[in-house]
């Protein structure tokens, strides 16, 4: 090699490098933390949120999820406060139970960037994501009322159209997922039985699973577990009675992969990735609100192959696809 091929050379290894480096130095420059008002671990919200500040950092981004606990509010005020006041965070989110606190600490900090998933907040800084989880959970109720009423396809139930809701709190949101549970099922069956359960919070595991067995033992087939981190003994309580659950938020069949017929998916974690990824390129809309439903895969069903017939899934996309054409529109608690 020349000496002038060399130097060649070495001007472009280190240019590459150089661009390299400014590369990720770009990319932390962008920072993105979330202010959580309960733990991970839930396999379920919490988790799914997790997977898209996962890739985000893998893109090369700064992230943080500040924890705390769920009995706790005063905390969840103070580190809203502390990243909002610190000026490091390009842009923080947070979610739900979040509402009050973030309506105070938002306009005290104009020129910080907000993103507020689960919930809305009309604020010129702050962008609002929800989800069409009416959506998600009418083929829900469709796989919940056909899985109740088929006893040759799902042989833990007993035929009856009798099924289940057990929920955290009685909640708009989670009034959504109850409207859209049932108007499925009344697809399927118009006389359905639904029981509607509340626990009284999210967190309690145990009074879910006992709430779940009452369920069971007067009728239901299957329950739809709406209940955050308490939900974990919903699907135990259900597999330990020998009938059907439906997950929700994270693919949760696997849990107890006997019982859990499917996973109402709320892609909390595609929405975060999504947003990160606009307001990088200067393209996100603050001040308004984003939804995300069955048209944009912000909710969808995953099924459990092993309980799950095609034919069956036939049935239910046959009824995702009406509300996708908006051929049929789903009842919701949000007007």
């Amino acid at each position: 090699m020349t000496k002038i091929s060399k130097i060649r050379t070495g001007l472009a290894a280190g240019l590459l490098a150089l661009s390299a480096l400014t590369g990720a130095a770009a990319a932390q420059d962008f920072s993105a933390v979330y202010v959580m008002s309960d733990n991970l671990g839930d396999m379920g919200f919490n988790d799914n949120a997790k997977t898209g500040f996962d890739r985000a950092e893998a893109d090369g981004a700064k992230v943080r999820l500040l924890q705390a606990s769920p009995s706790d509010p005063q905390l969840w005020r103070q580190n809203l406060e502390a990243v909002s006041n610190s000026g490091e965070w390009s842009v923080i989110f947070t979610g739900p139970n979040m509402h009050d606190n973030l309506a105070a600490v938002a306009p005290q900090h104009p020129d910080q960037k907000y993103v507020f998933f689960d919930d809305q907040l009309d604020l010129p800084n702050v962008l609002s994501v929800k989800y069409a989880q009416n959506e998600g959970s009418y083929l829900a109720g469709v796989l919940a009322a056909i899985a109740a009423t088929d006893k040759a396809t799902f042989p833990l139930s007993s035929g009856e159209p009798k099924i289940a809701v057990v929920a955290g709190m009685d909640l708009p949101v989670i009034q959504d997922f109850i409207l859209g549970f049932k108007q499925g099922a009344s697809t399927v069956a118009p006389n359905i039985d639904v029981q509607v359960i509340f626990i009284g919070n999210f967190n309690d595991a145990q009074k879910a699973y006992d709430l779940t067995k009452t369920a069971i033992e007067n009728g239901a087939n299957v329950v739809y577990n709406v209940a955050g981190p308490a939900g974990l003994g919903i699907l135990k309580g259900a597999a330990d009675s020998g009938k059907y659950a439906i997950g929700v938020d994270s693919d949760q069949n696997g849990l107890h992969p006997d019982n859990v017929l499917a996973s109402m998916l709320k892609q909390i974690g595609n929405s975060i990735y999504d947003s990160i990824g606009q307001i990088r390129a200067n393209k996100a809309e603050f001040g308004k609100l984003q939804i995300y439903g069955l048209a944009n895969e912000g909710v969808g069903l995953a099924y459990n192959d092993k309980l799950v017939p095609a034919a069956v899934k036939a049935k239910v996309d046959e009824a995702k696809a009406k509300v996708v054409s908006g051929e049929l529109k789903v009842d919701t608690a949000f007007k």
